[in-house]
């Protein structure tokens, strides 16, 4: 004879033992998502590391086991690409924390080592000589680990940077009331390592008395500066302002990509 209690029992203990199949079928589904969206590791390197050389600012040196000069070629024009993006989180890092100005950690030259691995990845990156903070080391690192070539025979390359504040200095400022438009013109010299695909002009007018401005330009040119490149840049300018009474003050800076979004180890 089935006794009262043993029915609604066995229907507790069933009713539970599917609320724990559900659970365990989600801890299930969750591993499977995060596995199925997590990136695997790059393949690591089999060539070993060569002994670095010395930290040449504006140097990218790449060794192989008689790497094709195509190879080298290709890796050298990748982190030429990316060196704006690297002069961009420099900027950006100084920009976001005014406390940094004037702080020796920030200028100085820094040498990376990367391993580029047979799929053409990223395998190894780590300084191996560093005048700058540790911060603006993750800076640098954040953005070179996005490097990529097509895959092919592993190479280890060293990337020797050197970081100053305003890299675009202006020599020189002159004025061509006659052309027209009327312009500034400001002979500037790229003092950095880095390649600048485009720059930006503030120009400032002043009145006779100089009290306070009458005019401000801000002006994009596509004027391309490679490292230590020195040329005239034309600014225009409105007519009114064109006269020998109004002295002009200039601050040019580089044009650059938003920063890559920086991602963990």
């Amino acid at each position: 004879m089935t006794k009262p209690f043993d029915k609604p029992v066995l229907s507790n203990v069933e009713g539970l033992s599917v609320s724990g199949l559900r659970r365990a079928s989600w801890v299930v589904l969750v591993f499977f998502l995060v596995a199925c969206t997590s990136k695997p590791p790059p393949t690591p390197m089999s060539l070993k590391a060569p002994a670095p050389p010395g930290p040449a600012p504006g140097s990218v040196r790449v060794y192989g086991n008689d790497l094709p000069e195509s190879r080298e070629k290709e890796i050298h024009a990748e982190l030429r690409r990316v060196e704006p993006e690297v002069l961009a989180a420099y900027e950006s890092y100084l920009a976001n924390d005014p406390s940094l100005a004037g702080s020796a950690s920030m200028e100085g030259r820094l040498e990376i080592r990367l391993g580029i691995n047979a799929d053409g990845k990223v395998a190894s990156l780590s300084p191996v000589y560093s005048e700058v903070g540790d911060d603006l080391v993750a800076e640098v690192r954040g953005v070179l680990r996005r490097v990529h070539v097509t895959p092919g025979p592993e190479a280890w390359v060293f990337d020797t940077f050197r970081f100053q504040r305003d890299s675009l200095e202006v020599l020189k400022i002159g004025t061509d009331f006659a052309a027209k438009p009327p312009a500034v013109l400001v002979l500037v010299e790229n003092r950095s390592t880095f390649h600048v695909p485009a720059v930006s002009a503030t120009v400032t007018v002043f009145g006779p008395e100089k009290a306070k401005p009458l005019r401000v330009y801000r002006r994009k040119l596509k004027d391309d500066f490679p490292p230590g490149d020195r040329h005239e840049l034309r600014i225009p300018i409105d007519g009114e302002w064109a006269t020998a009474r109004n002295s002009f003050l200039v601050v040019v800076r580089p044009t650059l990509p938003a920063p890559p979004e920086q991602k963990g180890e």
